[in-house]
């Protein structure tokens, strides 16, 4: 009986914690906008797929189901099944790596023709007027160092440990199938 063995336990144990660290992390996508962001634009390339999405965590829960249901009855058919719907379910969690992880910058470039609003920065034809023009090349420069000498000093950086969370559930990823392989291979 797979009960038995310590691998299918410590496979369902990793198996569990992957699933809560992803269902964490569909929730804080859903109650940051995520899902009406991916409904309102589905053809930007940074919006995540919901079709995607759905099939990495339908997989993976009815393989968590076949592998726990191996564990109850030692049926190696389960185990394989599990592995079989965990395959797949990797690698649609794998495509979402480059969208779901959190880049320090911006994805979107700016316009350069673009007013500078706030943002201070110049667009394409008042750059090249200021630069032609002595009196508002001083100027700008005059501008530009004002507002970096006020601006109060630059604090120390912060430690930002949101790219984390999605780096810990694929290591978790990793290693329950590493588990839940052994553990199917030992019970033959």
């Amino acid at each position: 009986m797979a009960a038995d063995h310590g691998l299918p336990f410590c496979a369902l144990m990793s198996w569990l914690m992957t699933e809560l660290i992803g269902a964490l992390m569909v929730r804080s996508w859903i109650a940051s906008g995520g899902m009406r962001a991916a409904r309102q634009r589905p053809s930007r390339p940074d919006a995540m797929s919901l079709p995607v999405l759905a099939g990495h965590a339908g997989l993976n829960l009815a393989g968590l189901v076949s592998w726990v249901c191996f564990v109850l009855s030692g049926a190696t058919a389960l185990a394989w099944l599990a592995l079989a719907l965990m395959v797949p379910a990797i690698g649609l969690g794998i495509s979402t790596v480059a969208i779901w992880t959190p880049y320090p910058g911006s994805r979107t470039e700016p316009d350069p023709d673009s007013a500078g609003g706030e943002t201070g920065v110049l667009s394409r034809s008042e750059l090249v007027r200021a630069l032609a023009d002595d009196e508002r090349s001083q100027r700008l420069v005059d501008n530009l160092l004002r507002a970096n000498l006020t601006q109060p000093p630059a604090r120390t950086p912060r430690l930002i440990l949101r790219p984390l969370i999605p780096l810990a559930h694929g290591i978790l990823a990793i290693a329950t199938f590493l588990l839940a392989m052994l553990a199917t291979v030992a019970a033959i």
